[in-house]
């Protein structure tokens, strides 16, 4: 087994330790779609009356979004005890952001890889018998979407959103999830990459050998100084 090599903003981290997985964040890691999943989240609770602003946004970063969203509703109606209107009113909730979201995302053409090599690079990796997966804030369908519109399951193994765990970030279940589906049982033979301190206090959480930043996302140098090592990008990764 080929060993990696990250090349870090700082000293190259070479990977001595035989790895089985790699797990990526999707947007602003291998996704780039320039905010679009925060400004909508943004758009969509401030339509709906939910007390938000701008500057929360910066909370948000990595989480699961209906949780997000659960966290503002509940917050506003603390004090309501209609059961079945608040149930209601929050699928209602959840709906105006998935049409909300897949129209920004789709319908404008709006999202890409983060670069046009990187499925060259995962695929050489895959050959390396280590395996790729995806893990996400976004709900299942619209990761499913994105997935097929970009093509991404030709240069990836498996993929997982927060909605098919109890929790999502920063707990580990979407990492040990994977890590179930892959037969893996050490997960100090798992990385995870990210671009948000919710996607390193994941693979903390997780026990991962290493639990990487990358600075083409939402987070910088500062938000991200929890990781183990930070990299301009996830095409920084290679092999020896």
């Amino acid at each position: 087994m080929s060993k990696l090599l990250l090349n870090t903003i700082t000293n190259g981290f070479i990977i001595n330790k035989p790895i089985k997985l790699l797990v990526f964040d999707m947007a602003g890691t291998t996704v780039n779609e320039g905010g679009i999943i925060y400004d909508t989240l943004y758009q969509v609770m401030k339509e709906c009356n939910l007390n938000v602003t701008k500057e929360d946004k910066r909370k948000w970063y990595g989480r699961s979004k209906k949780e997000v969203m659960d966290d503002y509703f509940y917050k506003k109606y603390a004090n309501r005890r209609d059961i079945n209107g608040l149930n209601y009113m929050k699928k209602e909730l959840y709906n105006h952001f998935e049409i909300t979201l897949k129209k920004n995302y789709f319908l404008t053409s709006n999202i890409s890889l983060m670069d046009k090599k990187m499925p060259y690079l995962f695929n050489k990796i895959r050959e390396n018998d280590i395996k790729i997966a995806l893990n996400t804030g976004y709900n299942s369908e619209i990761q499913t979407s994105i997935i097929e519109n970009l093509k991404m399951n030709e240069f990836i193994d498996d993929y997982i959103s927060s909605d098919d765990v109890p929790e999502g970030r920063p707990l580990p279940h979407m990492i040990y999830k994977l890590m179930e589906k892959n037969n893996i049982n050490n997960s100090c033979e798992v990385i995870k990459f990210g671009d948000t301190e919710n996607d390193i206090l994941e693979g903390k959480s997780a026990k991962c050998y290493i639990s990487a930043g990358v600075l083409t996302g939402a987070g910088d140098v500062n938000m991200l100084n929890e990781s183990d090592c930070i990299l301009n990008s996830v095409m920084d990764i290679s092999l020896f």
